[in-house]
């Protein structure tokens, strides 16, 4: 049963028409009878609304979402002067809310989130029409009543910033807020396990805690989970992950990690299930996880079935992310990369993860990043230049830093077989290189990416690319053409001008296609010239001083030999002057 879902269901379709009336009355205010039109403007990436209509009828079309939406690309233009700033901290964490509903399948979301959900609903509500509100405050009471029956009672952290935690904690001074400083309730409690952890160039053991599941929440600026947070930022608008409920991000996160590798959920989850949590985490006194996020996700998910509040075992290091931010990182390199067996990471999280620590941020240098994850500088080098290639690709497909859709798209492996092909290229032929690479991974017009760039090598090494780069770039110019005229915010925007144009992906693929064609049939016009060059450079490396040590039998072999590559050649001249 979905009990608390459909009962925040039933609150957001009461506050979805108040709300949508007070977006419509404003934006009517600034914008006259311009304003959806102006609508139209800022949610462009939607596809789902009319282009005209009455005044009820295109109200009715703004659903929750698109609501909030308004409210926050609007916010300075138009609501600022009419809702407290904190009105707009609600929508964005009711936007979250809705993001976790659409994706919950056939789960139930958890009492405390629903509480939450619709104790928000009622604050923003009361800001906009008082009735509504009343009517939401009622479920919300219903949800409330039901938490006396729940066993585990959950800490909340309302308003967390997550990109800079709240708490003031740095090493050797331990402030309120420490996970160090509940030591011994039952939210955190030592055990008499130990882990070694490496930190600042130091082993030390270090005690394992039992930290109660609700007190703790996922890294942010973790490598894995860095490029599924640009994927809702450019879904749900930038830093949009900031200011929610503690409950809320972990459940948004948690959606990212079982997404990114179902398989190995299920397989650790049933594992933990069999014989418990058996490696114990990493964890900042603030409650940030370093190390151990599929194990608390799976922790979480056997939660939700379990009236028994669950732990994560974990060592907690009393450093911070602001003062630490360097040795944090050093110390999840570390962990994540530099021990014998890896971690499976998508290699487009890995790449752009070094990327933005060494090019971006500049926390680490090449020498200090190949160290703690136990690589050559060379290795780490080569995928700083595949992600620096990773990013001219975003750039040229209107989709700077979206790095969730070079991932979707998986164009590792295509730009990691291509690099070789550049270093052998001059300037102007390494641009059309990318550009022939990008517009083929954004047409679809490559079913196999390695055997696409392996084709590409081998018109190189044969010396038949030029007539195929210049066909190339022909298609290249229509495609930016079309390109620039596009409206284009998401991956979905990306693939449906793919679609629109099916045609040139048509003639890219028969560009390519005639080229191999046309090269195969040049290496074999080519080869008698290749082999009768053979021939003459191993004739003139014989040495004829030989010739007066041979025995009889060797003197006439040769010459019966010479004979017949004298017939050989003769008949090869009458052909040729046939």
């Amino acid at each position: 049963m979905q009990e608390y879902y459909e009962l925040v269901q039933k609150g957001f379709r009461i506050l979805v028409s108040p709300m949508s009336g007070f977006i419509g009355k404003e934006l009517n205010r600034v914008y006259k009878t311009n304003w959806w039109n102006e609508v139209l403007r800022i949610l462009n990436d939607q596809r789902d609304l009319p282009d005209s209509g009455s005044y009820d009828e295109v109200l009715d079309s703004l659903d929750i979402a698109n609501c909030i939406r308004l409210i926050d690309r609007q916010w300075n233009d138009v609501f600022r002067n009419v809702l407290t700033p904190i009105c707009r901290t609600w929508a964005k964490e009711l936007m979250a809310v809705r993001n976790i509903v659409s994706h919950l399948g056939q789960q139930d979301l958890e009492q405390p989130m629903a509480e939450r959900a619709l104790d928000t609903m009622t604050l923003l509500c009361e800001k906009i029409d008082e009735k509504s509100a009343v009517e939401i405050r009622e479920i919300y009471k219903e949800v409330r009543a039901r938490a006396d029956n729940n066993s585990i009672k959950k800490v909340f952290v309302p308003f967390v910033g997550l990109a800079q935690p709240k708490s003031d904690s740095v090493r050797g001074e331990l402030k309120e807020g420490s996970l160090l400083k509940l030591v011994g309730n039952d939210i955190v409690q030592k055990t008499t396990l130990t882990r070694k952890v490496t930190y600042a160039g130091k082993t030390v053991v270090y005690p394992v805690y039992r930290v109660r599941l609700d007190a703790i929440f996922y890294n942010d600026q973790n490598d894995r989970i860095a490029t599924w947070i640009t994927r809702y930022e450019s879904e749900n608008g930038k830093d949009a992950l900031n200011g929610l409920n503690i409950e809320i991000y972990n459940r948004i996160i948690e959606n990212f990690i079982v997404e990114s590798n179902p398989e190995a959920i299920t397989k650790t989850q049933k594992n933990i299930l069999i014989v418990g949590q058996r490696e114990p985490g990493v964890t900042l006194a603030d409650g940030r996880i370093v190390d151990g996020n599929r194990r608390y996700t799976c922790l979480r998910r056997i939660q939700r079935d379990n009236p028994e509040p669950l732990y994560f075992e974990t060592v907690i290091m009393d450093m911070d992310i602001r003062e630490d931010k360097k040795q944090i990182k050093l110390l999840e390199l570390a962990i994540q990369h530099g021990e014998e067996k890896k971690v499976d990471y998508d290699m487009i999280d890995y790449a752009v993860g070094t990327y933005r620590d060494v090019v971006q941020t500049k926390l680490l240098t090449v020498e200090e990043y190949a160290q703690s994850t136990n690589e050559s500088v060379a290795d780490v080098r080569k995928r700083i230049e595949i992600a620096d290639v990773i990013c001219e690709f975003l750039n040229y497909l209107k989709l700077p830093e979206q790095y969730h859709v070079a991932r979707e798209m998986q164009v590792y492996s295509l730009f990691q077989e291509m690099m070789s092909s550049l270093r052998n290229l001059d300037d102007n032929g390494k641009h059309q290189l990318k550009i022939i690479a990008f517009n083929n991974a954004m047409m679809h017009a490559m079913p196999d990416q390695r055997k696409f760039i392996r084709d590409i090598k081998s018109l190189i090494k044969n010396g038949t690319y030029e007539t195929f780069f210049e066909e190339q770039q022909k298609l290249a110019d229509v495609i930016k053409n079309e390109l620039d005229r596009a409206d284009i915010h998401t991956k979905e925007d990306i693939d449906r001008f793919a679609e629109q144009h099916g045609y040139i992906t048509e003639k890219l693929q028969r560009s390519m296609e005639t080229a191999l064609y046309k090269s195969r049939s040049q290496v074999l016009k080519n080869k008698p010239t290749e082999n009768i060059a053979k021939c003459i450079s191993l004739l003139t490396e014989v040495d004829s001083r030989l010739f007066s040590k041979l025995d009889e039998y060797e003197k006439e072999k040769i010459q019966e030999d010479l004979k017949e590559l004298e017939v050989i050649v003769k008949r090869f001249q009458n052909m040729i002057y046939r």
